[in-house]
């Protein structure tokens, strides 16, 4: 394939995230947003943020419903899907969502302090940024 499509972002979570089962299958898929932070400050010298519909479909997603909550800083890797649907009112309208293929818990109760609550993507990923060592009973999965 020629073209690609291909989404990684972090951010944190905005709501709790929303487990239902869909299909003739029973298939597991979460519905959630994440508030993805800008690199720039706005005119009143604050963070701006982009709230991105997520969609995660698969036993993952029921994994990721049990551990994370309101809050929680979440890295998210997937492809971006334009959904057309129309309206009651009979209005054409679309949305598009990210539809996770691997998410990365970031637990903060160990990370240090960083300065703005802004994150360096390498910073995030270094076990340099978190106070001691994470064993594996740490990890929820």
């Amino acid at each position: 394939r020629s073209l690609m499509n291909k989404v990684v972002l972090m951010g944190r979570l905005c709501n709790d995230p929303e487990l239902r089962y869909a299909g003739e299958k029973n298939s597991p898929v979460t519905n959630f947003t994440i508030a993805v932070n800008r690199d720039y400050k706005n005119n009143e010298g604050k963070y701006d943020a982009d709230f991105i519909e997520c969609e995660f479909w698969g036993r993952k997603s029921e994994i990721f419903c049990k551990y994370m909550t309101k809050g929680e800083l979440v890295g998210i890797e997937g492809s971006l899907r334009l959904n057309r649907f129309t309206t009651k009112d009979g209005e054409n309208r679309s949305i598009i969502k990210v539809k996770v293929d691997e998410f990365t818990f970031i637990p903060q109760y160990k990370r240090k302090e960083i300065v703005n609550n802004t994150f360096n993507s390498n910073d995030v990923f270094t076990s340099d940024v978190f106070e001691g060592e994470i064993s594996e009973s740490d990890i929820p999965f």
